[in-house]
């Protein structure tokens, strides 16, 4: 099975920052077997597909941004639920909370293919 995620919409960028940040953040940073370092690998491959490098101005910025045009990935189920389980160990701030659920419920109507 595969997951695909479409970035369009308003929401869009910031659903793309808070995954890319949840995938560099690596979770809570446990459990970094052979496969997972390769299930990351292609996660980030898929994310850079669709993004570009940004600008930081300081260290707590994520390194990439959504293309203006946004874009779609499609993910094997493994890595797409290594992903969703980096979103929920990721040591978020109270101050993004709400985009957050969002982006875990944006998550879970991923569209769905066998």
């Amino acid at each position: 099975m595969t997951r695909t995620l479409t970035f369009d919409g308003p929401r869009a960028a910031r659903r793309f920052q808070l995954l890319w940040v949840a995938l560099t953040a690596g979770g809570d940073g446990k459990d970094r077997t052979a496969a997972v370092v390769r299930r990351d690998a292609r996660l980030q491959e898929a994310f850079e597909t669709i993004s570009v490098p940004a600008p930081q101005l300081n260290a707590a910025d994520p390194d990439r941004e959504l293309r203006p045009e946004g874009g779609a990935v499609t993910l094997a189920q493994e890595d797409f639920e290594q992903l969703q389980q980096y979103t929920e160990k990721t040591p978020w701030i109270p101050r993004v909370a709400r985009d957050v659920v969002d982006a875990w419920d944006w998550l879970s109507t991923a569209e769905k293919r066998d």
